[in-house]
């Protein structure tokens, strides 16, 4: 059924709908940022670095999905692999916020990052004025454990983390 949301990790047949949705993202908020190199990237390489996400213990990527179009996006990327680190970065289009897509793509990625990979530690950057996600982080496990910065745009960012040990 088209109308029910679908959560899939990214498969290299999705490249071109996930660089739709980064470029829509971007222009929705300014709370969410993407690596430039991605903009750089063939679909093909997109695909084959997709792919490779599929197979790493250290990184993660899943789609939510409304029918064949995807709306959310949540990733774990490596920053530390000596710690086993990984940065949690997660956005859903803004017509959807507010019906638990996010929390959802949020609480996959941590059942991932418990059961199937080598992690231990999962970070996070939220702009301090995001209350509504940082509630949701904190309902999560995340915790604040240094004192807000200021980003190079001037706006407060707080840093949270998760044990996963």
């Amino acid at each position: 059924m088209a109308d029910e949301v679908s959560f899939v990790e990214g498969q290299a047949e999705d490249a071109q709908g996930i660089v739709q949705l980064i470029q829509k993202l971007e222009s929705e908020t300014t709370s969410i940022e993407f690596d430039d190199a991605i903009s750089k990237l063939s679909l093909e390489q997109i695909g084959e670095n997709l792919n490779l996400i599929q197979q790493s213990p250290l990184n993660f990527l899943l789609i939510a999905k409304l029918g064949e179009t995807p709306i959310g996006i949540v990733t774990l990327i490596e920053t530390d692999e000596v710690k086993h680190r990984a940065e949690l970065g997660v956005g859903v289009l803004k017509d959807y916020w507010h019906n638990g897509i996010g929390t959802m793509l949020v609480d996959e990625a941590l059942y991932w990052a418990k059961q199937f990979s080598w992690l231990e530690q999962v970070w996070l950057a939220v702009l301090d004025n995001n209350q509504y996600a940082i509630q949701i982080y904190q309902n999560l496990g995340f915790q604040t454990k240094t004192p807000p910065t200021m980003d190079g745009q001037g706006r407060q960012i707080i840093k949270m983390e998760l044990s996963l040990t």
